[in-house]
Formats: C-alpha cells, structure tokens, sequence
C-alpha cells in the first residue's frame, strides 16, 4: 500500500512539472510570436492635402529621411485620405486606398513623391 502511495506521488509529481514545462512552452511561443510581428511605419495623408499644396502651402506629412530597420520587420504603410490621387515612387495611390511596403535588404531609395515639399522622398533601408 505504502508503495503504491509513492507510486501515486510521484506520478502527480511528474504530470504537475509536465504541465509546467507545457506552460512555460506556450508562454515562450506566444512571446516568440509577440517579437515577431512586424513594426509599421503609417503616414497618413489628410484630407485636403492637395488643395493645401495647390494653395502654395509647405505640407509636412513625411520626414525628408524615412528610415526602415530591417531587424524590425518594419512595413512602411501610406494611407491616402485625400480627395486627390498621390504619386510616392512608382506608386499611385488613390483616394482611400493604402500603400503598404516592405524591404527586404539594405540601400538608399529616392524618390518622387507629390506630396513632399520639393518632391523628393528618401527611404533608407539599413
């Protein structure tokens, strides 16, 4: 009797240390996924921003430099709430429509971009 009782003891030893361990398991994948997600950069463009540039005013809406580190997964995402049609690079993007970008190695990208003052628009991916 007394064996099965250690028996029994160890064997609520040993479920309780693996439940642990599944614990502590799911706690380092739901980390490991938390890590993982992607940084995003937003801009947004309001409304008016064309007519505010058509009026001859600076508008500020992006840095001059935009820089993306690769380590943190960084998506640049441009969202046009104009009522007007934005160029940024090859892209166009119209009213409502959001321009979501990733880069996948480093260098220097310029470009055009409507919006910017003197339109140009630089992206450093490091």
């Amino acid at each position: 009797m007394a064996s099965n009782t250690i028996l029994s003891t160890r064997v609520r030893v040993i479920i309780l240390l693996a439940t642990i361990a599944m614990i502590g398991a799911g706690g380092f994948f739901l980390w490991q996924t938390t890590t993982d997600r992607q940084r995003q950069l937003v801009f947004e463009i309001p409304p008016g921003t064309a007519a505010r540039i058509a009026a001859g005013e600076v508008v500020n809406i992006f840095p001059s430099t935009i820089v993306i580190d690769l380590r943190q997964k960084d998506r640049l995402v441009i969202q046009n709430n104009d009522s007007e049609e934005v160029t940024i690079g090859p892209f166009k993007i119209v009213p409502g429509q959001r321009l979501v970008q990733r880069y996948w190695s480093p260098g220097v990208y310029e470009l055009i971009c409507s919006v910017h003052p003197g339109e140009q628009l630089r992206i450093v991916v490091q």
